[in-house]
């Protein structure tokens, strides 16, 4: 075995030997107690409620339910024909819209968050402004004045178009949509369960009334809608994942078919189909369990995690394939104990490595401070340590009984004896019951491959046991072909255009989870975002300032800091215009030291332009805080909906570069463990940095924001890296050839089909998500997509021609050989 790790792996090889013969032993013992640990900690499932609080996990979400009408035609939504229709709208919404709770129907009028009068807020500024438009007045924007009075109302009035009237002030000619708010009581809690019934009852009387509006179109949204999507989104991949386990079932029995040396007919003797099964639904245990445990444990479940099972069960898979090739290359005149002991020393201490190194970029994942990837990083890491754990007890144990089946010479299926070749055979033994018999056992000696040579592997990954057509393939075709001059020197310029595409890609980064992708594509409130995207945040979005700790206002020269401290000049002039007090319930009142009838906080609203973008977005977010911040001893809060999404613009860089960096470490940790040599370590850091440069390049380049969904991927691909650099370097560094092009053509020999036999597993996995309707879905298939093919192409293309330039065969003095023939079985996740 030429397995590197150091001084630890001698002792960990010992290790598993003596493991893999206790397992042997005790075969029943560690079968069934990863099925009772599992269905014990599978109880915590009953106990699982997923948290769809998208305020807490992504973005915020607001009490109020809104209806954003927009004229059908671009027609102009002050005409009268779309006024009246809008005008039954808004009284088929308070008056015909109700649920019935505790014998008792309520109404809008029973649930509004009513004003201190008692009465609720309503949507009459529509009909006014109409009203002076259809009468030919001018109506000024953005703010209307009638006589001493004014209102703002471009936060409500979207797609304005203007003409300059005769002393310069803004006049409205037209304009597109109106949007209509109703406040809604969420307090207290049997007032905010009924609220809730009628925003769902709201919902679905408003799917059928925009079917029958003429003139308008209709979109809506409510306080509930992001978390009943983000339900959607998960509801939409239990069948999903479905489709990937049974693609992964077949894809690993056809990898496990073995055929009759020069007949070309099935052995079923050394084929294991249901050992294929098992090794995929071994995942499965690993996953319940992890939820169940993390369930009681307290650790919150939220729906992206709907995600995981299809990397968990993938990287499994892979695993299952690289136990399955160790025990082909175990001599078959053994003892079924002693191989299954080989077959451990030979691949656990491979997919150990593995396992550490995904597990341990998820782990780095949990300390970001965005709560949807750090929930799933900490479900996902226990799910790949409790799958690693279950392949050494569960999978093993199976192992155990289909080796000793494999020594008497039984059909993996029936369990009856398999027939010898013949050719007098009839079809159907030939079919379905031949199977070859392992030599006497004087016959050969303990770990030898010539003692095998009944049998014929048609697409396992069984490197020298058996010839293998895929690996024939990699050693004796591709990477000779690979290092020829001229296909070295396409593959440089390959390269040069791979690193200019993705710093292009990197440059154009964009950053932050929009709204609107947290949402199903088929969504009903996605054409409500592009409504607010096209007609709202161009311009007149609303912004609520709160002065928190109010100065005593009697003082001219705290007076005049409040002054300094407005926003926008035409602030106080909101504040002081109207004498009817429309700003009554922006005020709190209370008393000083003195008992004196003083102001305590008061809250006050400004208008925005130019927020369509999330740069945009992000700029104005910090500027007004910048503004706030100045006046510290005031505590003054800037906030309006989209502030939370600026936040994760905002945090989601540092987040993502810290995980990454903190990842990278970890890992030429373990690659320097790994790999005797330094400049070999430093390529793999290179090839790392190379993948995830690629990955992020290439995400925007194909649509993918830098956000909370993507951010999982890129610290998975931290780990993934690992897996498609360090083990191919490995493999050339201790390589025996003498030159770089023998070196290269040992290591793609060794790992080239393992390393393509895990990636087109891990694609086949996630390709049942590339057509689920949903930004977050599809993200997160294109970045692990993006992380497997680039890695994939390092790992084949790139690597070993930076080894063969820039390390050469300077490497293999430091190398002490091992005798075992088998070569390399540090194959990794394959």
């Amino acid at each position: 075995m030429r397995l590197g790790f150091g001084c630890l792996e001698p002792r960990a090889a010992k290790f598993f030997h003596s493991y893999g013969l206790l397992v042997a032993k005790y075969p029943i013992i560690f079968l069934i107690t990863p099925i009772l640990v599992t269905c014990f900690l599978s109880t915590g499932l009953f106990g699982l409620e997923p948290l769809s609080d998208a305020l807490y996990l992504y973005t915020p979400t607001d009490a109020p339910s809104k209806i954003a009408v927009v004229a059908r035609n671009d027609g102009n939504i002050l005409e009268r024909v779309f006024s009246d229709e809008l005008k039954h709208m808004e009284q088929f919404v308070r008056n015909n819209i109700t649920v019935e709770f505790n014998n008792r129907t309520w109404s809008f009028a029973d649930l509004c968050l009513a004003s201190p009068d008692g009465r609720c807020a309503n949507n009459d500024h529509i009909q006014l402004v109409s009203r002076l438009f259809h009468h030919g007045i001018n109506i000024t924007y953005p703010t209307v004045r009638l006589g001493d009075k004014s209102a703002y109302i471009a936060s409500a009035l979207g797609g304005v178009k203007l003409a300059k009237g005769d002393a310069g002030e803004n006049i409205i000619v037209g304009a597109s949509a109106w949007l209509l708010i109703y406040q809604l009581k969420f307090y207290p809690n049997q007032i905010s369960y009924i609220s809730g019934l009628w925003e769902r009852e709201f919902k679905s009387q408003m799917d059928t009334y925009k079917t029958r509006a003429k003139h308008i179109s209709i979109t809506y949204f409510h306080s509930q809608t992001l978390s009943d999507e983000l339900k959607r989104n998960a509801e939409r991949l239990a069948p999903k994942f479905i489709g990937a386990f049974v693609i992964l079932v077949v894809f690993s029995v056809l990898c496990s078919i073995v055929t009759i040396k020069g007949s070309g007919y099935i052995d079923w003797v050394v084929t294991k189909p249901v050992l294929s099964v098992v090794g995929v639904s071994n995942a499965g245990l690993g996953i319940a369990s992890a939820m169940g445990l993390l369930t009681y444990l307290g650790i919150q479940y939220n729906d992206i995690i709907a995600v995981m099972p299809f990397l968990v069960v993938a990287v499994g898979t892979d695993n299952m394939f690289l136990m399955v090739a160790s025990l082909k290359r175990t001599d078959r005149n053994l003892k079924y104990d002693e191989r299954v002991a080989e077959c451990m020393a030979d691949a656990a201490v491979s997919i150990l490595i593995t396992a550490m190194t995904d597990a341990l970029s998820f782990g780095v994942g949990t300390i970001t401070t965005i709560p949807a990837v750090q929930i799933f990083c900490i479900y996902t890491m226990c799910a790949l340590l409790l799958t690693f754990a279950y392949q050494l007890t569960f999978f093993c144990a199976v192992l155990v009984y289909y080796t000793r089946i494999e020594e008497q010479g039984l059909h993996s299926i029936w369990l009856r004896p398999a027939v010898i070749h013949s050719s007098t055979s009839p079809l159907n033994v030939k079919l379905f019951w031949l199977g070859s018999r392992p030599p006497t056992l004087s016959g050969g000696s303990a770990g030898t491959v010539t003692s095998t040579s009944s049998v014929q592997s048609m697409v396992s990954s069984a490197k020298h046991q058996h010839h293998c057509t895929a690996t024939s393939f990699f050693r004796n075709w591709y990477a000779p072909v690979l290092m020829q001059p001229w296909i070295r020197a396409i593959a440089g310029v390959w390269y040069l255009i791979y690193l200019a595409l993705s710093i292009y890609g990197c440059a154009h980064l964009k950053e932050g989870l929009e709204p609107a992708n947290l949402l199903v594509d088929d969504s009903y409130a996605t054409p409500h975002y592009r409504v607010l995207e096209k007609h709202y945040w161009h311009y007149g979005a609303s912004l609520q300032i709160v002065v928190n700790n109010v100065p005593d206002l009697r003082d001219p020269l705290e007076r005049l800091n409040m002054d300094r401290m407005k926003f926008y000049d035409h602030a106080a002039q909101y504040i002081y215009s109207d004498m009817s007090q429309p700003w009554v319930v922006d005020v709190v009142w209370g008393r000083n030291n003195q008992s004196e009838h003083v102001i305590k906080t008061f809250r006050y609203m400004i208008g925005m332009r130019d927020i369509s973008t999330t740069t945009k977005q992000t700029e104005a977010t910090n500027t007004f805080r910048e503004i706030a911040s100045r006046f510290e001893r005031y505590n003054v809060t800037t906030y309006m909906p989209l502030w939370l999404f600026t936040d994760q613009y905002a945090l989601v860089v540092p987040n993502t570069m810290q995980d990454i960096v903190v990842a990278v470490a970890c890992m030429l940790v373990i690659s320097a463990v790994l790999i005797p040599q330094p400049v070999c370590s430093f390529w793999v850091a290179v090839t790392i940095g190379s993948i995830d440069l690629g990955v992020l390049g290439f995400m925007t380049l194909w649509g993918v924001n830098l956000d909370a969904i993507s951010m999982i991927t890129i610290i998975m691909s931290v780990g993934f890296s690992v897996d498609y650099s360090a083990h191919i370097t490995y493999a050339y560094v201790i390589s025996k050839e003498t030159t770089t092009t023998a070196r290269v053509c040992d290591a793609l020999g060794d790992l080239g089909w393992p390393v393509a036999q895990g990636a087109m597993s891990t694609i086949l996995a996630v390709s049942v998500l590339s057509d689920v309707p949903a930004y977050m879905i599809v993200t997160f298939f294109k970045t692990v997509f993006l992380a497997i093919s680039i890695g994939f192409l390092h790992g084949l293309v790139f690597l070993p021609l930076m080894l063969s330039v820039f390390v050469g065969c300077c490497s293999s003095k430091k190398v002490e050989p091992q005798t075992d023939p088998r070569k390399s079985d540090f194959v990794g996740r394959y």
